[in-house]
């Protein structure tokens, strides 16, 4: 197959842009991926979940308060009723009925305030849980904005160099004929696809090659591209 030297050149250079955008796209790809934004983003789900769940517990325990309080609220009422009616009723038997009443209130109003007492210690501890959870969530979401942002960085840098090497590799494409072209993206598709011999190795597999197959090589003419014998890839001199 023939090309140029010129061309030759373009064909490598083309190799390593096409390495290049491929390595780029899989920096996007782990960049995307990244195991500690996958691990903020679940530990941001549960967190949430946890805030409902400590909110829901606040917001019940604080239903309850407000119930005893208005159940003490109305045994205080009815206290006071009793010793009014008390304080002014002529009738012993009247009075011994709203005197053990009374009394009965007072239990109940002992009652509710032991147990209003009990709700109280309750909703403060269920508030500071609330708190806590509140704050270790705003510090993830802090945590995540400011990997989501390094990372954006990180991908808007990658995309710059793929864009400049896109444009480069229009450039050598048009350098390249046809037929080489058509046998290369069948190579590059599954493999590196244009190497040198370096160090009696080709740079393409890496696999050494034999002193008669180097000096074959060397002995083409000059716009002969050749072939490595076990890659297949173009060995560009």
């Amino acid at each position: 197959m023939k090309l140029d030297k010129p061309s030759q050149a373009a064909l490598l250079r083309l190799s390593e842009v096409d390495l290049e955008i491929g390595h780029i796209k899989q920096e996007i790809t782990k960049a995307i991926e990244s195991k500690d934004l996958v691990d903020l983003r679940t530990k941001q789900s549960e967190l949430a979940g946890e805030l409902i769940a400590a909110r829901t517990v606040v917001e019940n325990l604080q239903s309850s308060q407000a119930r005893a309080d208005d159940d003490l609220h109305l045994v205080e009422e009815r206290i006071a009723k009793d010793k009014d009616r008390l304080a002014h009723t002529s009738s012993p038997k009247d009075a011994q009925g709203l005197q053990s009443e009374l009394e009965s209130l007072q239990r109940r109003k002992s009652e509710l305030e032991d147990a209003e007492l009990e709700l109280l210690a309750e909703l403060e501890n269920a508030q500071a849980v609330l708190a806590e959870v509140s704050a270790r969530k705003e510090q993830n979401s802090k945590d995540l904005d400011s990997l989501q942002s390094q990372i954006q960085l990180t991908i808007d840098d990658l995309k710059t160099r793929g864009r400049k090497l896109t444009a480069d590799r229009e450039i050598l494409v048009a350098k390249v004929s046809e037929e080489v072209l058509t046998k290369y993206s069948s190579l590059a598709s599954r493999q590196v696809a244009v190497g040198q011999i370096e160090n009696r190795s080709c740079t393409a597999c890496r696999m050494g090659l034999t002193a008669s197959v180097i000096d074959s090589i060397q002995d083409l003419v000059e716009d002969e591209l050749a072939i490595c014998p076990e890659c297949q890839a173009f060995i560009v001199r």
